[in-house]
């Protein structure tokens, strides 16, 4: 069994060694990284506010430390719209400013053929492996490559000083670093990939795939989640451009530039979610939920996901399904809590939210009684306090996706159970399954043995769960996000050295 002391010790290693103001050092150029969602959004009370979620707290002091940009996308403003009321550069954060926030404003209609087109409805179902979801039209491409354009001119006008570094992130930027590179062959680039890179098989759906891998080789770092993802990048690379690939499939040779090819796993603050597991706000929450939910004295599954197919939440439920028609046992003892986050109001995503919405309905109707209900589905989002609490007493979670770049939900859960307690069933399709210990793997398209799987760890022994979970909780605590970030950072500074 692993020691508590050990566990603490990792943790103490993790925060002193990723101190976030200790990241930017080193760094000569300036540092700019460029996203389609800003770091910053503006509240209902009018004022700018840092945005939820991992990456942007764990690049935030980062960003501070170097005083660097941060290049995102904004609709353009309106006619009727004063200039002075969205100003497309931000100095934050709000009430200490120490970089810039700069938006790149986008017309409408680019924004629906880049962001919702291209972006959503080709790249994102593409790379997810579910080709009869991908939609095309020619706009989409041309959006696409507009705003790429228009995200390279802004970055290189606020490049001022030789070999400066630019970090962009994620499916939206594929071709970003090839417009860069045209103009100022100094600057170092680099892009990570945060969703699955698919098989050639698959990637060959769409007619840009030649266009969308050269923009990624104009970077001289690409970074993928899992060892898979890279391996399928390389075989594209190899079958579509016959590029000069070395033997340990780390350097990629393609028209005089070197690309290096890496894995770096995405993390959560460890932290962060243990201290807000453990706080006062987080139990008061955890006993109020428990208490209007009807969950006092029962077991509690949980899982957290957009409602977007690619979460598998149909799976899950079709487990659920067979988990209370074979063991009768748990019925009014056991109840799984879905917390379904909305996400775009377009298709396919409202007929597969009508879908979730049907499934639930029937399970509780089949299985539920007067004063209890097998599936609590709430639709909303919230707090990752909240969340926190919420995962902290629950028995299990179980993540069923059919095709995940990471799922941070899963460590989030992991980070939170400050107890020992629980235990995380996660599908073998997602990125968090590749290399954590301590969890237990399953296949969503088998829901019958997703079903067994959840009655052996409702069953398993105490003293098993602690030890599994505790394993899963050293890991993490060495491997958060700021050790994320920090690898990342050390791999940028020695490029093309």
């Amino acid at each position: 069994m692993v020691e508590k002391n050990k566990l603490v010790s990792a943790t103490a290693r993790s925060t002193a060694r990723s101190g976030p103001k200790s990241l930017g050092v080193g760094f000569r150029g300036k540092l700019i990284i460029a996203s389609n969602r800003a770091p910053y959004l503006k509240n209902k009370n009018g004022r700018y506010e840092k945005s939820i979620g991992g990456l942007v707290s764990a690049l935030d002091p980062v960003m501070s430390a170097t005083k660097g940009v941060w290049v995102a996308s904004t609709p353009r403003v309106s006619k009727g719209c004063r200039a002075g009321d969205d100003p497309q550069d931000l100095h934050v954060p709000p009430d200490n400013p120490k970089y810039i926030v700069h938006r790149v404003p986008i017309k409408r209609h680019d924004m629906n053929g880049y962001y919702h087109g291209y972006s959503n409805r080709l790249l994102w179902p593409l790379c997810h492996m579910l080709l009869d979801k991908v939609y095309l039209k020619e706009f989409y491409w041309q959006s696409y490559k507009k705003v790429n354009a228009l995200f390279a001119d802004a970055i290189i006008a606020r490049a001022k000083k030789k070999g400066g570094f630019v970090w962009l992130q994620d499916y939206h930027l594929a071709l970003c670093a090839g417009y860069i590179r045209n103009l100022r062959p100094d600057l170092r680039l680099s892009i990570f990939w945060h969703i699955p890179w698919p098989p050639y098989d698959v990637f060959r759906a769409t007619p840009h795939r030649r266009e969308i891998l050269e923009g990624m080789l104009a970077n001289d770092l690409v970074g993928f989640q899992i060892d898979n993802f890279k391996r399928n990048f390389l075989r594209c690379v190899d079958l579509e451009l016959g590029a000069d690939i070395d033997v340990k499939g780390l350097f990629i040779h393609w028209k005089g530039h070197i690309t290096k090819v890496k894995v770096f796993p995405i993390s959560v603050d460890f932290k962060w979610f243990d201290a807000a597991a453990r706080s006062r706000k987080a139990v008061i929450f955890a006993n109020k939920f428990k208490r209007e939910h009807g969950l006092n004295g029962r077991i509690i599954g949980i899982s957290v996901d957009r409602l977007d197919y690619t979460k598998g939440i149909v799976k899950c439920f079709d487990a659920l399904e067979i988990f209370f028609e074979k063991y009768p046992e748990y019925r009014g003892r056991f109840t799984f809590v879905q917390i379904a986050i909305p996400t775009r109001k377009t298709e396919p995503y409202l007929g597969y939210m009508k879908e979730v919405k049907q499934k639930v309905a029937s399970i509780n109707e089949m299985y539920g009684t007067k004063d209890w209900k097998p599936v609590e589905y709430i639709e909303q989002c919230c707090s990752h306090l909240e969340l926190a609490a919420l995962f902290r007493v629950a028995d299990l979670m179980l993540i069923t996706s059919v095709f995940d770049g990471m799922n941070l939900v899963a460590k989030e859960f992991v980070a939170s159970q400050v107890d020992c307690t629980g235990t995380l069933l996660v599908s073998e399709f997602a990125g968090v399954a590749d290399g954590m210990p301590g969890v237990t793997v399953i296949n969503p398209y088998d829901s019958e043995g997703c079903a067994d799987m959840i009655k052996a760890a409702i069953e398993a022994p105490a003293e098993r769960k602690k030890e599994m979970m505790m394993l899963a909780r050293e890991y993490l605590a060495s491997n958060d996000i700021y050790r994320w970030v920090e690898n990342i950072m050390d791999e940028m500074k020695g490029l093309r050295r």
